[in-house]
């Protein structure tokens, strides 16, 4: 076997190892079912790519997600990657398993092109071997495992970065169209990250090969193979474009991955030194950078990525430059092992060694310093930093070793201490499992059971903060999707800002703002909302033991129900004013409290004017001189503007005629004259000296006559709206508004505007112009037949307007009758259509906009470079 047959063949055997490394890395995970994907890979990456996979396998374009904010583009999501080539393939998959192969697949792509690129950078077989190792399962990929849309992309920058050297160096059709194909594969990935760490080292390689003035295709070229690439993305980045214009500012990083990042420089030796040894290798290329050019222009990359991280967080934190970072020091690191590699007998050898030892101890210095301030490092780590140690104790007195085996012995206890890092840095302990990801919690299913044949009516979550640790109860985020749910929650950086008004400015990442809770419940009506769900978190009040301020007014006839979570008590309290009170008499009871046992039980307890509740207003010298009723204990008093005198509050302490478990408490008012208002509740246990309050969300499903209590566990209350009109109906008329502001204050209090949602929306001025309803309108319900991600068929009698939940977006197009007919934009951010009499079948399709003239540039793309491989005509001859 010649030398060159045996070069080769370590080459081959070497990438093959790489490939296989990321995959035994994740065994333990694979083992136990959890998916490739904590944090964010469960929360936003794989819920989202489940819907392109079961899009392209029913057939369709993947370009509606109807499962969250009740409908959000999904082509122009981004993340997803929708046209990324290996997402049709993975589509004959199972999900979950299409999710595992990508994310392997990616890692283990990414070291063997490292590999490949050291090696293309004229390095050795062993510090190419280390690059790729340090890369694929070194601190960026490994800590940000739940970042899945970069961990896909990844390996994309690698494959620019090969094809960008061969276009440069030897030129040629073949190696532009390599060029711009992998350009566009990254644009296609999904991940904002990576293109914009792809496109500065782009910029950085094209920079260095100007200044070298070396022989190089034409600069034009160069720009159109690049300008090729990108308008080969096109159909998947015109409507991300298009789409990023109407989000408000993206947030990602919200669902809990474990344990966060130590920041600043303590933070960044932590991660490294406990990791890897490519700081020291990259100190140890010190010496070649006078005469490397490779060495000069890496450092000097590393150097910037830390000049321009200073300030803004640690390295530590997901983005482009911390990716540079690590890829650059990888690549770095190869290429000064590489050297001591081809030196190892040579002069120069030990003076590079000596480098090298000199940023190990310094490595092992400053991790004793910082783990001495912070604490121990876990004990999971501990096994794989020990084995880190090892190799570099092996590697130091054999280095010099003519046998090759002898010098590269220390290669195997560092590749396992690689393989240890993910399972030592637990970084798939919070990932869900594949049963979890389909059924959810025993709390979740027996939500779905109570929601029975409405399972895919529309749901809203009413947290005001992520709910970390309820998610798999309530199918937070994406996940209530996967499982056939409609929710006005999600987790999306792409949603329009204008739909997130429309949901009472819910964040991108599903939670409301307090505010919401203070709003019309009648909003949800006009949503078409079916269900709300409180998790038990939302159940406990933000203002402390008295409650919340609720401040609502509990009608005659209509009893307010207020959850409360499940627990001892022996008394009920509770802080409320009458007005206009001035006849009721003393001790006549104006309302009454039921507190519901946790057996389904009720203990009925009086209030009581002038004992338990009083005028507000009793203060005031008119009233003082004419009040039926004695002035109760008084809670809290405020002077009123014109400070003639104080109005109060008043607390009641209700006895309980012993000690129970609660879960809920009714108020109802008594008939007869004055207004009672309920400003806050509680329950408390004597004996543990520990109480529950009602919250803002209690509150706001507290309303009987809107809201009626369909399930009730420990962990999630459900509540349905029997009188929801549903996802879509007719209504009789429209009131046009001139401006956006009075649309959404309209929206927020539909009772103060007097707009019943069951008979009336509301539009703006400018998109309503030159519809004219029919005469006779009437509000009426509209049946959902045939319902895709992308085609809604709709049967309705007119005439009125018929109004869709789903949200309005500027690529729904809809037919009457198979008539072509306009859209309109009801409700701030729903869709309608103008009926005249009659029945009638009204289809609503979506197509991406942008997609046609994505298709088109990306066309423009493929002749640009047909133009490119065209073969040149040969001078004429003289």
């Amino acid at each position: 076997m010649t030398t060159t047959t045996r070069t080769s063949t370590r080459t081959a055997l070497l990438l093959v190892l790489l490939a296989v490394l990321p995959v035994l890395a994740y065994a333990p995970a694979l083992a136990e079912g959890r998916l490739l994907g904590p944090g964010d890979g469960a929360a936003l990456h794989f819920p989202l790519r489940a819907a392109v996979w079961q899009a392209w396998r029913r057939g369709e374009l993947p370009g509606w997600n109807p499962g969250i904010f009740l409908g959000t583009p999904l082509l122009a999501a981004y993340r997803p990657g929708a046209f990324f080539p290996l997402m049709l393939p993975l589509a004959l998959l199972p999900p979950f398993t299409a999710f595992q192969v990508l994310v392997l697949f990616s890692l283990s792509l990414s070291a063997a092109l490292v590999f490949i690129y050291v090696r293309r950078l004229g390095g050795e077989d062993v510090g190419a071997y280390f690059a790729g190792l340090s890369f694929a399962l070194g601190p960026y990929l490994v800590d940000h495992l739940q970042d899945s849309a970069t961990v896909v992309a990844a390996p994309l920058i690698l494959l620019l970065l090969l094809t960008l050297e061969a276009h440069l160096t030897r030129g040629g059709a073949a190696r532009a169209t390599a060029l711009a194909a992998a350009l566009a594969l990254l644009l296609l990935a999904g991940s904002p990250e990576a293109v914009r760490a792809g496109g500065a080292l782009v910029a950085g390689r094209l920079l260095v090969a100007w200044r070298a003035r070396s022989p190089q295709p034409p600069g034009r070229v160069t720009a159109a193979a690049l300008l090729a690439g990108l308008l080969l993305a096109a159909p998947q980045l015109l409507p991300t474009l298009l789409t990023a214009g109407q989000a408000g500012r993206a947030v990602t990083g919200l669902a809990h991955a474990g344990q966060g990042p130590v920041p600043g420089l303590t933070g960044l030796v932590l991660r490294y030194a406990s990791h890897t040894p490519a700081p020291s290798l990259a100190l140890a290329a010190l010496p070649l950078a006078v005469s490397r050019t490779p060495i000069r222009v890496l450092g000097a990359a590393l150097l910037i990525c830390l000049a321009l991280q200073w300030g803004r967080g640690p390295l530590s934190a997901p983005g482009a430059l911390a990716l540079v970072f690590d890829l650059t020091l990888s690549v770095l690191a190869g290429l000064s092992l590489s050297a001591q590699w081809r030196a190892r007998r040579a002069p120069e050898g030990p003076r590079l060694r000596a480098y090298f030892l000199f940023g190990s101890v310094a490595s092992a210095l400053a991790l004793s310093i910082a783990a001495a301030a912070l604490g121990p490092l876990p004990q999971t780590l501990a096994g794989a930093l020990g084995v880190l140690a090892l190799a570099l104790i092996l590697y130091f007195p054999n280095a010099a070793s003519a046998d090759p085996v002898r010098a590269g012995i220390w290669l195997l206890p560092l590749t396992v201490s690689f393989l240890l890092q993910p399972h030592g840095r637990r970084v798939w302990e919070t990932a869900p499992t594949r049963t979890e990801l389909d059924r959810g919690s025993a709390t979740r299913e027996a939500i779905d059971g109570a929601m029975a044949t409405r399972k895919g009516d529309p749901m809203l979550t009413l947290v005001c903060q992520w709910p970390a640790g309820e998610e798999r109860d309530l199918g937070w985020d994406n996940l209530g999707a996967l499982a056939g749910r409609r929710s006005l929650n999600g987790y999306d950086p792409m949603v329009s800002l204008r739909r997130r008004q429309t949901l009472g400015g819910i964040a991108p990442g599903g939670t409301l703002p307090p505010i919401f809770l203070r709003s019309d419940p009648a909003r949800l009506e006009a949503l078409g909302v079916r269900w709300v769900q409180l998790p038990a978190s939302s159940l406990q009040a933000k203002e402390g033991a008295a409650g919340d301020r609720l401040d609502l007014t509990v009608e005659p006839g209509r009893p307010r129900f207020f959850p409360l979570s499940l627990g001892p008590a022996t008394e009920v309290r509770l802080v409320s004013s009458l007005s206009d009170s001035v006849p009721v008499v003393q001790e006549a009871v104006v309302a009454r409290v039921d507190a519901r046992l946790a057996s389904g039980r009720e203990i009925s307890l009086p209030v009581r004017a002038g004992l338990d509740t009083a005028e507000w207003a009793w203060d005031r010298a008119d009233v003082r001189a004419s009040i039926a009723h004695y002035r109760a204990p008084v809670a809290e008093s405020w002077p009123v503007p014109d400070g003639s005198f104080q109005g109060h509050r008043y607390e009641a302490v209700l006895r309980l005629p012993g000690r129970y478990w609660l879960d809920g408490v009714r108020v109802e008012r008594e008939p007869g004259p004055a207004e009672f208002l309920l400003s806050r509740l509680a329950v408390f246990d004597a004996v543990s000296g520990r109480g529950a309050a009602a919250s803002l969300g209690a509150g706001f499903v507290s309303d009987t006559g809107r809201f009626r209590e369909a399930a009730a566990t420990p962990a999630v209350r459900l509540f349905e709206l029997p009188v929801t009109p549903g996802r879509a109906f007719v209504v009789e008329k429209v009131r046009v508004l001139d401006s956006e502001t009075e649309v959404l204050a309209s929206l927020a209090d539909l009772r103060r505007s007097g707009i019943d949602p069951r008979r009336e929306a509301v539009g703006l001025a400018a998109d309503l112009a030159g519809v004219a309803l029919p005469a006779g309108g009437r509000s009426s319900r509209a049946e959902v037949g045939r319902a895709l991600s992308d085609w809604i068929d709709v049967r309705a009698e007119g005439p009125g307007l018929l109004v869709l939940s789903d949200g309005w977006d500027g690529g729904w197009r809809a037919r009457l009758d198979d008539a072509p007919v306009r859209v309109l934009r009801l409700n701030h951010g729903e869709m309608g259509v103008a009926l005249p009499a009659g029945h009638h079948r009204v289809s609503f399709h979506y197509r991406p906009e942008g997609l046609v003239a994505g298709v088109f540039l990306a066309a423009v793309g493929a002749a640009t470079l047909a133009v490119l491989a065209r073969p040149k005509r040969p001078a004429p001859r003289g």
